[in-house]
């Protein structure tokens, strides 16, 4: 989605979602301002991160799609819907989505827990749905030899065959049995990566 926006010109607005997250995140809030600057007003409407990607016509990202509330998926029926709009309460308008606002949402499977839930299926309906398969390690290697030019090819492998060594250790219940469920992805090589050029940079 981001390669998508960056191609066709269009500002992206990345939203992460969590259990914690209401509306008033996404659409903004009466704030404290100073009187002195505001006709005297002790309080300000600051615009949330949606509303102004409403306003502006960008493109929204709602990453963590099924982490979110009941009450944030039900705020977000009228942008998704024939309306195309969303009223703020607070300020008694109602904001026309722009022509070229759109929304796009990921979401990752039940089975990686951390208080995912299954979307009512009329709620995802409103989406046309894209499912990813989970990258390979021909992948990994494809992506992360690209990524680290400077990184040798042994340690390379090295790395992601211990990443594979993980994985399916959990999966087959030898380790990882508190705590999970756990998930060994891209994101940790990466991480694991980055470790190792940090340390390769640091002066001896």
């Amino acid at each position: 989605i981001q390669n998508l926006a960056l191609l066709t010109c269009n500002n992206l607005v990345r939203i992460n979602l969590s259990e914690h997250t209401d509306m008033m995140d996404l659409l903004g809030a009466e704030s404290p301002c100073d009187p002195s600057k505001n006709d005297g007003a002790l309080f300000k409407w600051q615009d949330g991160p949606l509303l102004l990607a409403v306003k502006n016509g960008s493109w929204v990202l709602l990453d963590e799609l099924n982490l979110a509330q009941q009450s944030v998926l039900e705020g977000l029926n009228a942008l998704l819907d024939h309306r195309a709009e969303i009223f703020i309460p607070e300020l008694n308008k109602t904001f026309n989505c722009s022509p070229t606002f759109k929304i796009f949402a990921t979401q990752n499977p039940m089975n990686e827990g951390g208080g995912r839930k299954g979307l009512p299926k009329s709620f995802l309906n409103r989406f046309t749905k894209v499912y990813m398969e989970s990258l390979t390690t021909d992948d990994f290697h494809h992506i992360l030899h690209t990524q680290y030019d400077g990184l040798p090819q042994g340690l390379l492998r090295s790395i992601l065959s211990f990443n594979d060594a993980v994985k399916r250790a959990v999966s087959e219940r030898k380790i990882g049995q508190s705590g999970g469920p756990w998930d060994f992805n891209f994101r940790d090589v990466t991480r694991c990566i980055d470790i190792i050029f940090a340390y390769m940079r640091t002066p001896s």
